[in-house]
């Protein structure tokens, strides 16, 4: 089980009056040995955020010698006043303290082992009020069980300073006698202190694994048709046979990407539905005559397949632009991952509802996913990137300016550490926002993956990049025309250029800029006589849908780029398409018609002209099927 620890302010405080130089050192290899992190809330900014280290030459700021070891994660006004009420006024600490209370909560219910360090006794004493599970201990405790894992020399440094800080913490505590009865709080100390002492218990990943995930890791292989044990098969009884046609779902997914590419998603997605419900009835009719504990065995065993049909389902809808649907299918899989206690399978279904949140402007609840996909990718040491870049978006776009720099500080230092991969990383984030029709955003991204390509000499990915620009650009409508200059300024702090490769990134986007602007006048040639396709598209090239604007009649105007061609609308009067931004068109044996745009659809959606098409059914709505399975 994973161990963190949050953080209060008064820690850092005597942290600040008492540590030598080279702590930070001695914390962050400590830190990294074991797999352990520092979580605080922004209160604690807030309050230490003139503390400095005394005894260091210059005296320098905490918060910055210390940034980069604090995991910042908001937590919400309303549940703060919640535990407030539920505490009482009298005996709530104050408001900083409760945030950091509900995220040690929050962190627990993570699977996590949490504690809280403070040497206010009160978060103590209310925790248990209200029956929080998370442990306590005083920063003086927290230090002595640093030192304990750390080498000869930090374990020397480390337990000098706890010492320090112990007596400060005594006599704080002695000099508020007369204030109130300070024995259980020195009782606490004293046997916080005691307990860091002893020698660690056995770490329950380490013990024996339950008969009950014995029984439902049996299943399991049962299912994959893998030898299983007699004496083990009796026990489970029928649920083997039961459970067996769950195999199918794994099969229909393997199908359905086996092509790479489908031109009918809805249809795909019918018949995945299709079978899904099959298989629940057939699969729920077994369960049904049998009892509470069987059932709940079944459960577990068949939730991995079931979170990745529904995963593919989300995925499907959303690729047919059906993003309520998405939500839905996506929340399902949430629920299915928690019982097979797959980090990684809930941190992406978090990413992926993250980002239908962002494609509502729903960017307080994007950032709250995001932020959670976080902590979830580090339990597993997945790449933090993604998360952290979507949560400084969402929070700035929501207000939350000083929580978005954190965030974008944690990913800058990863950026830097390895720019070859931090342009895939980025390529990618800037590709998943133009998907969720936020172009304006993918522009910022997709510039510093350009920074890291050419600092990291990857000409190919230059190229792409460049392609993914322009489409960005012409892609952004009035509902992203607002002033990007603050989150442009965000995000310029994830990578540091030299101005040689500063020079290269500004010719390069001033090459795009001129297209863009090409690209942006109308048509040179329209005419109202039926002509044959390729007179448009000579190449037969695909489209790119950008959006699908639908009036108030039903009707459809599909927004797609070409490469060459920049945004053209086709016209679609009948309306029914269920298509998405990054699926690609294709026209095949129709002819069609081409006019100007009005003034208004040229202010609206930046499209060089409008489309009819003779034959819509000619029409082919295309996807990658390879996005459809989730990534393991």
């Amino acid at each position: 089980m994973a161990h963190v620890w949050v953080v209060d302010s008064n820690c850092f405080i005597h942290i600040g009056s008492m540590a030598p130089e080279g702590f930070i050192d001695d914390l962050k290899k400590i830190l990294d040995n074991e797999s352990t992190s520092l979580h605080v809330t922004p209160g604690v900014h807030d309050e230490v955020r003139n503390v400095r280290f005394q005894r260091w030459h210059g005296k320098p700021n905490l918060l910055e010698e210390m940034h980069n070891l604090l995991l910042t994660i908001n937590v919400e006004e309303d549940e703060v006043r919640a535990l407030a009420e539920k505490i009482g006024e009298k005996a709530s600490p104050q408001d900083v303290d409760l945030s950091l209370m509900i995220l040690a909560a929050k962190l627990v219910q993570e699977g996590r082992k949490v504690t809280l360090v403070s040497d206010d006794f009160k978060m103590t004493t209310t925790g248990d009020k209200v029956n929080m599970t998370f442990e306590t201990c005083p920063p003086s405790t927290f230090l002595q069980r640093l030192a304990n894992s750390g080498s000869k020399g930090q374990r020397t440094r480390l337990r000098s300073l706890s010492r320090r800080v112990r007596a400060a913490e005594m006599r704080y505590a002695i000099s508020r006698a007369g204030q109130y009865d300070v024995q259980a709080k020195l009782t606490w100390m004293v046997d916080s202190l005691l307990a860091s002492k002893l020698s660690p218990s056995e770490d329950s990943d380490d013990s024996p694994i339950s008969d009950e995930r014995k029984m439902v890791a049996a299943l399991i292989r049962s299912i994959r048709g893998e030898k299983v044990k007699k004496s083990t098969l009796k026990k489970l009884g029928t649920l083997p046979e039961i459970c067996s046609s769950v195999s199918i779902l794994d099969e229909h997914l393997s199908s359905l990407t086996s092509d790479g590419s489908s031109d009918d998603i809805s249809q795909e997605y019918e018949r995945t539905a299709s079978i899904l419900a099959e298989v629940l009835e057939s699969t729920g009719f077994g369960l049904a005559p049998l009892d509470e504990e069987m059932a709940e065995l079944a459960h577990r065993a068949m939730a991995g397949y079931v979170y990745r049909m529904e995963s593919a389902l989300g995925v499907m809808s959303k690729m047919s632009g059906n993003l309520g649907l998405a939500r839905l299918h996506l929340s399902r899989a949430l629920h299915s991952a928690t019982l097979i206690d797959d980090v990684g399978a809930e941190m992406r279904a978090m990413h992926q509802l993250g980002m239908l949140s962002m494609a509502t402007d729903d960017w307080k609840r994007a950032a709250v996913l995001f932020e959670t996909s976080d902590r979830q990718c580090q339990t597993i040491g997945g790449n933090r990137i993604p998360p952290l870049v979507l949560s400084g978006i969402s929070r700035q776009l929501n207000g939350d300016n000083e929580l978005a720099i954190t965030h974008m500080k944690s990913a800058a230092a990863l950026v830097q550490s390895d720019k070859t991969a931090a342009t895939d990383i980025l390529t990618s984030i800037g590709n998943g926002l133009l998907t969720v029709d936020c172009p304006g955003l993918a522009i910022e991204v997709l510039d510093e993956a350009m920074e890291c390509a050419i600092e990291s000499g990857q000409e190919e990915r230059l190229e792409m990049l460049a392609e993914l620009l322009l489409l960005a650009n012409t892609a952004i409508s009035n509902r992203e025309e607002g002033n990007f200059d603050d989150l442009r300024q965000l995000l310029d702090g994830l990578n540091e250029i030299d101005d040689a490769a500063s020079g290269e990134f500004s010719a390069r986007i001033a090459d795009i800029d001129k297209k863009a602007v090409e690209l942006s006048k109308p048509l040179d040639e329209t005419w109202s006589e039926w002509q044959p396709a390729n007179r448009l598209l000579p190449d037969e090239s695909p489209l790119t849908v950008l959006r699908i604007d639908e009036d108030e009649d039903g009707r459809n105007l599909v927004i797609s780029h070409h490469k060459t061609l920049g945004a053209i609308g086709l016209w679609l009067p009948e309306g029914g398409v269920h298509a998405s931004p990054g699926n690609l068109i294709q026209i095949q044996d129709s002819r069609v018609k081409v006019a100007a745009p009005t003034e208004i659809l040229r202010d609206i959606h930046n499209i060089r002209g409008v489309v009819a098409i003779e034959d819509p059914d000619a029409l082919s709505f295309i996807v990658r099927t390879d996005d459809i399975l989730d990534d393991d």
